[in-house]
């Protein structure tokens, strides 16, 4: 018989549209279609739909309108953030990049990691934090690799595999008793369904968001930054975003993504979502502990793991098998990060947490909706635990 319906648990991967951003959107695909770029009427409408939801997100998080910046997706923020700080260092400060230091960890996202590299290549120095086996970093680690040379500090709000929530405000603290001039970037991508997101309150210099997280139109991203940040464009053409993201703005998402955004960040909604969610995910922990025996809870427990991540390893245990298994039984379920695709069946976040390579190779995770049921979890949790037993009787 199967499922009557299926049961979504990759929120951490994509969430659906909110019925709200999607009434908003409307009329901007073929009733108010003008380009925001033109003097007529159709683009000053255009243009006064991308002002309103800008000054929306700015009202949410307590900066100008012009410190919002929108793009085509979260990994383009980053890409933009990273290379922005560094590039107005190079040319405007005149700081060649073999005088440049950036501090990050080895548990970010690929659209973090690979910036590094890329810059790395350049001769920009990366320094790499120590994380302890929560995943959070290492204060007294990064004490001791601030210069006088670090530039950027670069760390996610919310990790996107193990959920582990990373204390920004002690980071910032330190950072202004060596080197206040240290911008600090914060990838909130996993956070605003369930975090207050506004920069003073994080204490993080520039953030970066993505809107297919948090119930708004995919291929939107934008980030937000306070004064200290400077940024040089890192693509080339128009003068849109104030000439830091050329192109024709994508109206209708930009307006879908301010109306998703100021739900998902409604003061008493957010709370309510969160401990909601975070007694479910417990209860659920506690039952997988139960009927999984042997399996692995990776990151941290309580209040310092984001409301909807469950992150386990079950050793020796095909998980990307098990995860088809899953999804033919109606339950969708992942075992890392979507952008680390097919580069390895290993979550290279989870192998630097644990340093073992079986741990490692054997993650499932499972982030939770807003509406997810511990009897959708305890359901999921069976079938897994009788998939796992008929593998038994092979071996």
């Amino acid at each position: 018989m199967g499922l009557e319906k299926r049961v979504y648990l990759d929120w951490a991967a994509a969430s659906p549209l909110l019925p709200e951003a999607k009434a908003a959107m409307q009329p901007f695909w073929s009733e108010s279609f003008g380009n925001p770029g033109s003097v007529h009427e159709e683009g000053r409408k255009a243009k006064e739909a991308v002002y309103n939801a800008r000054k929306k997100i700015a009202g949410s998080l307590q900066v100008r309108p012009e410190m919002v910046t929108f793009v085509g997706s979260g990994t383009e923020a980053n890409n933009l953030s990273i290379m922005g700080v560094i590039e107005f260092h190079k040319e405007k400060k005149s700081i060649p990049y073999s005088e440049m230091e950036i501090i990050s960890t080895k548990i970010e996202h690929p659209s973090v990691i690979k910036v590094l590299v890329s810059l790395n290549k350049k001769g920009v120095k990366i320094k790499w934090a120590k994380v302890n086996k929560k995943g959070k970093i290492d204060l007294n680690d990064l004490k001791n690799i601030i210069s006088n040379k670090t530039v950027l500090l670069t760390t996610s709000l919310v990790n996107s595999e193990i959920g582990v929530i990373q204390e920004v405000s002690a980071i910032k603290k330190i950072i202004n008793k060596t080197n206040p001039d240290i911008i600090i970037h914060a990838d909130a991508a996993q956070a605003p369904l369930w975090l207050n997101c506004q920069l003073e309150a994080v204490k993080a210099d520039i953030m970066t968001f993505d809107a297919g997280k948090f119930c708004g139109p995919k291929a939107v991203g934008f980030l937000v930054r306070n004064k200290k940040v400077n940024l040089l464009p890192i693509f080339y053409g128009g003068k849109q975003e104030t000439g830091l993201r050329p192109g024709t703005e994508n109206v209708a998402g930009i307006v879908g993504t301010a109306e998703a955004f100021m739900w998902a960040q409604s003061v008493d909604k957010n709370k309510q979502r969160r401990e909601s969610v975070s007694k479910v995910r417990d209860l659920a922990i506690d039952y997988m502990n139960e009927k999984l025996p042997g399996a692995v809870l990776n990151g941290p427990i309580g209040d310092d793991r984001v409301a909807n991540n469950i992150n386990i390893s079950l050793p020796n245990v095909d998980t990307e098998f098990a995860v088809i298994v899953l999804d033919k039984a109606g339950f969708a379920v992942s075992t890392k990060s979507a952008c680390s695709g097919a580069d390895s069946g290993n979550s290279y976040v989870v192998k630097e947490i644990t340093g073992d390579t079986t741990i490692a190779s054997s993650t499932l995770r499972i982030t939770l909706g807003i509406n997810t049921t511990y009897a959708d979890l305890k359901k999921m949790t069976d079938i897994l635990c009788r998939h796992l037993d008929k593998m038994r009787q092979f071996t």
